[in-house]
């Protein structure tokens, strides 16, 4: 008895792990748009409590707010591509291959700030004389970095094979363009 290739419902379109890795970007990029939204509410909320002699003293909650705004942008841009590459759209997948890039040459920008980070704190660390709660709450911070970067080490690869696979022969005629 022969065995029949997994398909999707009502397609003649085999399972893919690309179509996994696109629900996880969708999935984390819906959680950094809910995480963002809410930092953009409370930041200006900040911001409208504050008087002008404090916002002049301390750091401009503005920087943070445009931060966070562009976070949410780029989150729902990211989710309105996934779900489109999920529902068998072109623009969909044309879009999200190069989110995808951009994505993971973000993570690796950020990766090495991270790590740059990390190790300067270990120079900090090395010092004689630190109070023990600092030295607590230094290896703390340390321990997050370095999660944080291999974390980014893991989704590199990740994205650049997505936007790799998102580019492929086969993706592509699956979603109905026609082959060069």
């Amino acid at each position: 008895m022969a065995l029949k290739p997994v398909t999707a419902p009502g397609g003649d379109r085999p399972f893919a792990a690309w179509r996994i890795v696109v629900w996880l970007v969708m999935l984390l990029s819906g959680a950094a748009l809910v995480l963002n939204a809410f930092a953009v509410f409370m930041v200006s909320q900040a911001w409208l409590t504050l008087s002008p002699e404090a916002i002049a003293n301390g750091p401009d909650p503005r920087v943070t707010l445009a931060w966070s705004v562009g976070y949410a942008v780029v989150a729902f841009i990211t989710v309105a591509l996934s779900l489109g590459t999920l529902r068998w759209r072109e623009w969909g997948r044309a879009g999200l291959r190069i989110v995808a890039l951009l994505l993971a040459a973000w993570a690796v920008y950020t990766a090495w700030v991270g790590y740059d980070q990390w190790r300067q704190i270990g120079v900090v660390l090395s010092q004689p004389g630190l109070p023990p709660l600092w030295l607590a709450q230094a290896e703390r911070r340390r321990t997050i970095l370095l999660v944080g970067v291999i974390l980014k080490a893991i989704t590199v690869p990740t994205l650049a094979w997505l936007s790799w696979r998102l580019g492929s022969l086969r993706v592509r005629e699956q979603f109905g363009q026609v082959a060069i």
